[in-house]
């Protein structure tokens, strides 16, 4: 099944000189439970997708179909809730709230929401990613792969359609990204959730399902590596 349809996807910037196609007409499918990792150079349009994809940017044209939702034809305050509730963010500086400990960051989101956290469910997450020591530390007192680990199980955590995340082993030693991105894999699987992925590191693309290689907004490359 497919979780996310996305059809001629476009973001463009108007600029003096020309006009800039961040993102330029894509189209893209990902099923239920794929891991998919997007790469590019600096400049390819890979985080632009990502926000489009997410919601946290206005499309120049085309669809993002989510769940079969289309989130841009709701309204701003119906697509922030659609978000909040549908779509897991790991960003690369972890985005975690400084004087709230692990779990309260974890949870946050849901709280947010106005949900009842499913403590038990998260639990097992925080458990299978190896936090159960830190729970009550502040983020300032873990790692940065401790905080990037917490960052996964907030995202994990509302049991999202889906999960983006931009560069989450971008501020990492190899020792601390490779526990991290083995981890999260570990994760996805074992609770069924879809993962898009942006990262720069062809090792860690090599982790994925399929591959797409973005180039001037277009994909010029797709491999499946399953």
């Amino acid at each position: 099944m497919d979780v996310l349809r996305i059809e001629q996807l476009k973001k463009y910037y108007e600029g003096k000189q020309q006009t800039v196609k961040a993102v330029d007409a894509i189209n893209l499918t990902v099923k239920k439970g794929e891991f998919l990792a997007i790469v590019g150079a600096s400049g390819s349009g890979k985080t632009t997708l990502l926000n489009l994809i997410g919601g946290l940017d206005f499309p120049t044209g085309g669809k993002v179909h989510l769940n079969q939702t289309d989130i841009y034809q709701l309204n701003e305050t119906d697509r922030t809730i659609f978000r909040r509730r549908n779509i897991g963010f790991i960003f690369q500086n972890y985005n975690l709230v400084n004087v709230l400990d692990a779990w309260d960051n974890i949870v946050l989101p849901i709280e947010l929401d106005g949900r009842k956290v499913d403590k038990k469910y998260v639990e097992g997450i925080v458990h299978t990613l190896k936090l159960n020591e830190r729970m009550s530390h502040l983020p300032g007192e873990l790692s940065g792969g401790q905080q990037q680990r917490v960052a996964i199980a907030r995202a994990l955590a509302s049991n999202p359609a889906i999960i983006l995340a931009d560069e989450p082993t971008g501020n990492l030693d190899s020792k601390n990204s490779e526990e991290v991105i083995h981890l999260l894999k570990k994760t996805i699987k074992q609770y069924n959730q879809t993962l898009l992925l942006i990262t720069h590191e062809e090792r860690i693309a090599q982790e994925a399902d399929r591959v797409i290689r973005l180039r001037d907004g277009k994909i010029i490359e797709e491999r499946d590596l399953t």
